[in-house]
């Protein structure tokens, strides 16, 4: 019977800077739900997303982080609470035409929780928000990506 091989100690341990030649980079993600309507307007007479209609909504904030915080973390996931809060408050059960400012498109959506992410959450965390993607579908999907700065 063949094993995994064990990682050797020289591998694991406590250095958790991930900068320089040959570093690695670290991305988490945490997927958050909600149920939600809306509906798009100035589409053509018929198109079936001018009606109101709901999804079950999946969005996902993906982190990246240069050095490790913690026992190993890029961000501990409970620090993304407030995140999952201001869903839940904001836009589970809602129609998004009246939560939003702008056309209620998956698209806009993202970036939406993006700007609402880095002003709320970002400056109190660990690691730093590489995109935020929402799913009206299982098969459909818009990303808002954030550059990084340096």
């Amino acid at each position: 019977m063949m094993t995994t091989p064990r990682p050797s100690p020289a591998h694991v341990g406590p250095h958790h800077d991930l900068r320089g030649p040959g570093g690695v980079g670290l991305t988490i993600g945490k997927t958050f739900t909600f149920e939600a309507s809306h509906r798009l307007n100035g589409l053509h007479d018929g198109h079936k997303c001018g009606r109101l209609h709901g999804h079950s909504y999946q969005v996902t904030v993906e982190l990246t982080a240069d050095e490790l915080v913690g026992p190993g973390f890029v961000t501990d996931f409970g620090d993304l609470s407030p995140f999952g809060a201001y869903l839940a408050e904001h836009f589970d059960h809602r129609d998004l035409n009246e939560v939003l400012d702008v056309e209620p498109t998956s698209e806009l959506l993202a970036v939406h929780l993006v700007r609402w992410f880095l002003d709320q959450v970002q400056p109190v965390i660990a690691g730093r928000l590489v995109a935020v993607t929402v799913s009206e579908t299982p098969k459909t999907w818009a990303r808002c990506t954030v550059r990084a700065t340096t």
